[in-house]
């Protein structure tokens, strides 16, 4: 499973909507995700990743694309499990 499939998966959860009306290209706060619900997600995406992703991460993510491209980041540098 791809990066941005489990995000859309999480987030499509989250915002209770079907997966295939979200894309990297979705605005966050048009499908109602708000910060608290954003802090859930990257919480999941945490678990999912084994990454930690840092929260004033939160304030610069404004689209779906934005969290598949950070956490990919925190992928690589984190490095191989």
């Amino acid at each position: 499973m791809t990066t941005e499939t489990t995000v859309i998966e999480l987030i499509a959860r989250e915002a209770k909507r079907p997966p295939e009306e979200i894309n990297a290209d979705t605005s966050l706060d048009a499908i109602g995700i708000d910060s608290l619900k954003a802090i859930v997600i990257l919480a999941e995406l945490e678990d999912a990743f084994g990454i930690e992703v840092p929260n004033e991460m939160v304030a610069s993510i404004k689209k779906v694309g934005d969290i598949v491209g950070k956490i990919d980041e925190l992928r690589l540098k984190k490095g191989p499990a």
